[in-house]
């Protein structure tokens, strides 16, 4: 934006041309501030998604992880599949758990 600067030439500057300018510096304080807001809450929301995915994708590599030390347990144990079912579904709740958590917190901040 250009700068308005008051008129100073050889002529009176009316009281009117004066509460004009100030008003039009108001004005672009004030959506200067806005601007700011918007680039703040912008950030925040930025590094939110990049701290959610970051977490997701953890959650998911471990869930793989499980996943494969279960179908190598079940070859040794094919009688202990049930139970090792059991303790894989549990653990993916767990990590379900605890991104919702993170969910949550994340809204409130």
């Amino acid at each position: 934006m250009s700068e308005l600067t008051p008129f100073i030439g050889g002529g009176i500057v009316t009281r009117e041309s004066r509460h004009a300018f100030r008003s039009i510096s108001r004005n672009r304080a004030s959506t200067e501030v806005r601007i700011a807001r918007v680039d703040g809450s912008t950030d925040v929301a930025v590094t939110k998604l990049d701290g959610l995915t970051m977490a997701t994708g953890s959650a998911m590599q471990q869930i793989v992880r499980i996943a494969r030390v279960q179908r190598e347990l079940e070859q040794l144990a094919p009688e202990a599949s049930v139970r090792l079912n059991f303790l894989a579904d549990d653990h993916l709740l767990g990590c379900s758990e605890l991104l919702a958590d993170l969910r949550r917190e994340m809204r409130r901040n």
